[in-house]
């Protein structure tokens, strides 16, 4: 079995850093006024093609040769992994294609469409979007790039702690808790290996939606559970079916435990980050502040590292938003 640590975090930043953008890690008075703790928020929103996916889509692209990718690639995603492949391939020359729900919002479409990639949908009730890919890729000889369980991905996310920690290094803080959303749980398996390395004594939560919290859910159980086929969320970002099996190995060693946020707690975050924070985020990419909002951990006197994602969000659900 591979051993994953920090270093290969260190590693993958030496080779994407030309690649990506130093995000930036705020803090706001209200916002520590209402919760009594000391929150420092990760705009990862503000990442090219406006999540952190592009840390690890650049890091493994990046690390092929070029027999491998000659053929071109192929992702499936829900939309920030198609952004992220679709841009990196597009910049290197790299022929790609990506899978899509139909149920995508449109801003990712669109953005996977801008970027060159040619998007093949389906539909995420009845059809299994990693058959397809695997199909597709043995049939065109594409290599599939995967969007959360590979040792490559997961060292390119856990980049954005690398910078986290040298941010509260300069501030001379150590934090006290990290809350992480989690979907496939690629970003928090690598951010909170990195953040536990910095600073052992941290507690780190993932953040999922209600009746999408399984990583929550295996680590109460000790197993991976999947979530019930029926379930639906406006969190389209975290809608994993279940923790990959490389993640979950690595969040069981890290993290503390999860937590669970309403899509009416995301939907009023969402509105307090823009008129607090003045930024703009997806509902996927709000839940880990929901949790620290609508009070699903105690964060007083607290210094607290919180991820905003992803800030993709069509403008007629963020207009719809009350």
């Amino acid at each position: 079995m591979t051993l994953f640590n920090h270093t290969n975090i260190d590693q993958a930043y030496e080779l994407i850093n030309t690649c990506i953008i130093k995000t930036p890690l705020v803090s706001n008075d209200y916002i520590n006024q209402i919760t009594g703790g000391n929150i420092f928020f990760k705009l990862e929103n503000l990442q090219i093609t406006g999540s952190f996916k592009i840390r690890g889509a650049s890091h493994k692209i990046t690390k092929l040769t070029e027999s491998t990718i000659k053929n071109g690639v192929v992702a499936y995603s829900s939309g920030n992994h198609a952004q992220a492949v679709a841009y990196v391939s597009q910049q290197n020359n790299i022929s790609a294609k990506i899978v899509m729900p139909s149920t995508a919002p449109k801003i990712k479409i669109n953005n996977t469409k801008k970027y060159g990639a040619d998007i093949i949908f389906y539909d995420p009730y009845k059809e299994q979007r990693e058959s397809i890919a695997e199909v597709l890729a043995d049939k065109e000889n594409r290599t599939i790039i995967q969007p959360y369980d590979d040792h490559d991905i997961i060292a390119g996310q856990g980049t954005a702690a690398k910078e986290i920690v040298s941010d509260l290094e300069s501030l001379k803080i150590k934090p006290d808790l990290y809350l992480c959303c989690c979907g496939g749980g690629g970003l928090i398996a690598g951010t909170s290996t990195y953040l536990k390395y910095a600073f052992p004594n941290i507690y780190s939560y993932s953040v999922e939606p209600v009746d999408f919290d399984d990583t929550k859910n295996s680590l109460e159980k000790g197993e991976i559970v999947c979530n019930a086929p029926s379930s639906r969320s406006i969190c389209d970002a975290l809608l994993a079916p279940q923790p990959g099996k490389l993640t979950f190995t690595i969040n069981q060693s890290t993290l503390k435990g999860g937590l669970a946020v309403s899509e009416e707690e995301v939907k009023k975050t969402i509105i307090t980050l823009a008129e607090n924070l003045k930024i703009i985020t997806e509902p996927g990419g709000a839940a880990a502040a929901a949790a620290v909002l609508h009070k699903k951990i105690d964060v007083k006197n607290k210094n607290v590292v919180v991820m905003i994602s992803g800030g993709n969000i069509d403008s007629e659900m963020f207009a719809s938003l009350k």
